[in-house]
């Protein structure tokens, strides 16, 4: 190994990033943004917010589609199967992330001032 690969892969290091512009022609990285110029980020409790949104909907498309089947106003199994299991798949989400905010809490909750 040539200690002078990894001097030279270092100096190709884009200040601001962690990837390096090592092969020829490629195109140059962009620096990382810093929290300061992202003024249109949101905070914690509105992404929370919204994400619970998003599950409610897609738990109440779910429960729409159902019922419509159910009733014989729709035929759309696959859409109906699709609508159900996204809906699954978003309340589990949303439950490892109550369950992970929750330890977190617990943990905060323990530490001795």
């Amino acid at each position: 190994m040539d200690i002078n690969s990894y001097g030279r892969a270092i100096n190709a290091v884009t200040p601001g990033s962690f990837a390096p512009d090592i092969a020829p022609g490629a195109p140059k990285s962009q620096p990382l943004p810093d929290d300061a110029d992202q003024s249109a980020s949101s905070s914690f409790k509105d992404t929370l917010s919204q994400m619970l949104g998003n599950v409610n909907d897609q738990m109440l498309t779910a429960q729409q589609k159902s019922t419509d089947l159910a009733t014989g106003k729709s035929n759309d199994q696959v859409g109906t199967v699709k609508a159900v299991e996204e809906a699954s798949l978003a309340m589990q989400f949303t439950m490892a992330v109550r369950n992970k905010i929750m330890d977190a809490y617990t943990e905060v909750e323990r530490m001795q001032f």
